[in-house]
């Protein structure tokens, strides 16, 4: 027995004290006796051994985790069992802690560097065919420099075995940081971990979890179903990180642990230069500055930086001429709660066309009336349309002469309530119109009402906001070209009173008018409606002082189930196809629906001519109202640098040489593969590819075309870029596919 009397004893080890006890193993601090040095066993519980055959796979895979020689992955020295039969494995003993214990909300240097480097960790893990299944802060232990350490492979998956050491349908890993799939208990890959880790990183930025409930099964159902939320406004620029990591489809995700990367380098960038936002940008000061106050007093602080940020809009807006007013006793005291930021307006957009009649002998006196009458008189303001004028005569003021009489009168707050409602519906429909900044009198005029009648952000504001926020994205939402910012600047005047109804949206306007010139100059990902996914090349200078332009080029090569719709909706002719170059070569039947063999839809097409390319990038033209085409000579060259040669076995879809076997006799999936920078698949390999121009440069007599890059028949010591064929325009080739570049607008670059 060992010092603790536990039950067990394992051979040359000493135990010393417990460190910590989890679900499915407790972890000791221990002594390697033969080494004297210090390590951590971690002891899997005795109940939750398995049977022999089960726990000789699960040997077999912690000792092919013990082989991840990675900076930021825990390393596994031994695996073995206990003198009781429980399974254990030694692991280095790492004294500074767990991510558990760290408080990073306020640095986001330092999420940027442990989100970093636990997607290089996966990274790493995922290219030998390992998922982790439980990425949560508890299993990020650091080192004694104080790096980020991905431990606890102890539920990992390696893709090279059937059989698991769980069941299939069984849910293993923590609930608050699982992904859908893993909580419905499905499949897995290693976008699971990325979502995991996407979970961590907006923990990390925020202090709580993105998803909770009140039990692991609500919170595991909240992954599936909730939506995702939305950051704080001070860590905005994250928000498109947190969206994809946390995407509920897999294929919606990153697709590898260098997507994820890529996407944190953009990140890295811009918090060192941080944008601009114009009229809010000193609102955005304050509220960073108000992050360190107290939870009791932040609310407080935010309050009056809003009420501030409306006193100064409306001392901006134009005043029309003054008009009587009733005698001063039917006008009621201001409270001395009520900030002078809160004045009604004098004469909103809303005033009814209606001619006013003489003031009716209640308007005099309204304190001579009953609740009742008040609360009717108000009702019949409502009716006629004067909301919130003329003043002294207006629904608005009406209920708020009860609520200072009567706080909290249950009717006159309804009345306040449906005046919001129709406030709002008002400002919808200007959003909606021609000119969204007729929405600025009515969402003015209802943001003061509500604070005036102290509604604070509750349910009735709520309703206020929801149809003003559910415009403004339908609004946004019309833009057909990514590049175009023309909804953005629409917008751009409601900008100030939507940072007091949801400054999220706000700051999105903000990202909308930067977004095109962004993705021109750092690069970035996104799609036309109905095109494929996208990277841009930002612009760049060749070596010979020619200026490349930036364009955008579809990650992969266009696949046989896009192709098949495009056939169907243009009922193009198959053409000839060979299967090489040779005079004589085979080419009875062949065609990209039978190029010989097995293809799924997601397989890059083949067997299509350079004519049919065309075709393909003319129609999609047509269907996106974008311009696609095949990529030039410089323009794929440049693309393909990065991946000039492809002779690692499995790094890409070639021939197979030295026994190096990719698990393809033909062409494999689009993006089987890891990417190449700036984040394209199979650039190297596949398919060779067609591209634009002549083989020859009498581009007016074209009789041949070329096409470059390895395919799947070629072999990896072949250099990529040296590879080039050529045929006539009408031939295709069952090696040879085409992927797009996509045109950016004139004077975007």
């Amino acid at each position: 027995m060992t010092r603790l009397n536990l039950p067990f004893e394992i051979p040359g080890y000493r135990i010393v004290r417990r460190l910590g006890l989890g679900g499915m193993a407790t972890v000791y601090l221990a002594v390697q006796e033969s080494l004297g040095r210090s390590v951590a066993i971690k002891v899997l519980a005795s109940e939750r051994t398995p049977d022999d055959e089960i726990a000789r796979r699960f040997q077999h895979e912690a000792r092919t985790i013990a082989r991840l020689d990675h900076p930021h992955i825990v390393s596994i020295y031994d695996v073995g069992r206990t003198s009781d039969g429980s399974i254990y494995y030694t692991m280095p003993y790492l004294p500074n802690g767990d991510l558990l214990a760290r408080h990073l909300r306020d640095d986001p240097q330092r999420v940027l560097e442990v989100v970093r480097a636990l997607a290089e960790a996966l990274g790493f893990a995922h290219d030998q065919g390992i998922v982790h299944r439980d990425v949560k802060p508890e299993n990020v232990l650091f080192d004694k420099l104080d790096r980020p350490m991905l431990a606890d492979f102890g539920i990992a998956l390696s893709s090279s075995h059937a059989l698991r050491v769980t069941r299939e349908g069984a849910t293993i890993g923590s609930s608050g940081y699982m992904s859908p799939e893993q909580a419905r208990g499905q499949p897995i890959d290693g976008r699971s971990d990325l979502y995991s880790l996407g979970v961590l990183c907006y923990e990390l930025l925020t202090g709580e979890l993105p998803f909770q409930g009140a039990d692991s099964l609500a919170v595991a159902l909240a992954h599936i179903e909730k939506p995702i939320p939305r950051l704080p406004v001070t860590r905005r620029l994250w928000q498109p990180f947190v969206d994809k990591a946390l995407a509920k489809l897999p294929d919606a995700r990153f697709q590898s642990a260098e997507e994820m990367l890529a996407a944190l380098a953009v990140i890295e960038k811009r918090l060192k230069t941080p944008p601009q936002f114009g009229l809010s940008k000193w609102w955005l000061t304050l509220v960073e500055r108000t992050v360190a106050i107290p939870r009791r007093r932040r609310a407080v602080a935010l309050g009056i930086a809003t009420l501030l940020a409306l006193a100064g809009l409306l001392a901006l807006l134009p005043r029309k001429p003054e008009r009587a007013s009733p005698p001063p006793a039917a006008v009621p005291a201001e409270s001395a709660m009520t900030p002078p930021a809160a004045a009604a307006p004098e004469a909103p957009a809303e005033v009814s066309a209606e001619p006013a009649p003489a003031a009716p002998p209640d308007a005099q006196a309204p304190a001579a009336l009953t609740l009742e009458q008040r609360l009717q008189a108000a009702a019949a303001l409502v009716e006629r349309g004067r909301l919130l004028a003329p003043a002294g005569d207006n629904a608005g003021e009406r209920y708020l002469q009860i609520l200072a009489d009567e706080p909290r009168q249950r009717d006159a707050l309804k009345g306040i309530a449906r005046v919001l409602n129709l406030l709002a519906t008002r400002a919808a429909r200007a959003i909606a119109g021609a000119d969204p900044r007729a929405a600025l009198d009515p969402i003015t005029a209802g943001i003061s009402l509500a604070d005036r009648a102290q509604l604070g952000d509750g349910p009735a504001f709520a309703a206020f906001a929801a149809p003003i926020r559910r415009a403004v994205e339908e609004r946004r939402a019309r833009r057909s070209d990514p590049f175009d910012a023309s909804q953005a600047r629409a917008l751009l005047p409601l900008q100030p009173v939507l940072t007091r109804l949801d400054p999220q949206q706000a700051l999105a306007l903000q990202d909308d008018l930067d977004r095109p010139q962004r993705l021109l100059s750092e690069g970035g990902a996104f799609r036309d409606a109905d095109g494929p996914p996208l990277v841009i090349v930002p612009s760049l200078l060749a070596a010979s002082g020619h200026v490349e332009r930036p364009f955008a080029v579809s990650t992969g090569a266009v696949t046989r189930g896009a192709y098949e719709r495009f056939v169907e909706g243009t009922g193009r002719a198959t053409a000839s196809c060979r299967e090489s170059q040779r005079l004589f070569a085979r080419s009875d039947g062949l065609s990209w629906r039978n190029p010989g063999f097995t293809q799924a839809d997601d397989h890059p097409v083949v067997c299509v001519s350079w004519e049919d390319a065309s075709a393909y990038a003319s129609w999609l033209s047509r269907k996106t109202g974008a311009r696609y085409r095949l990529p030039t000579q410089r323009e794929w060259l440049l693309v393909a640098q990065p991946a000039e040669r492809g002779t690692a076995c499995g790094t890409s879809n070639i021939a197979k040489h030295d026994g190096c076997d990719d698990g393809y006799a033909q062409t494999a999936p689009v993006g089987r593969f890891a990417p190449t920078p700036p984040g394209l698949y199979d650039i190297a390999g596949n398919v060779s590819e067609w591209i634009d121009g002549c083989a020859k440069a009498d581009a007016a007599n074209c009789r041949e075309r070329l096409f470059r890059g390895l395919s799947w028949r070629d072999d990896g010591d072949e250099s990529n870029l040296e590879r080039v064929g050529r045929s006539v325009g009408d031939v295709g080739y069952v090696h040879v596919g085409f992927r797009l570049v996509r045109e950016l607008p004139d004077g975007k670059g």
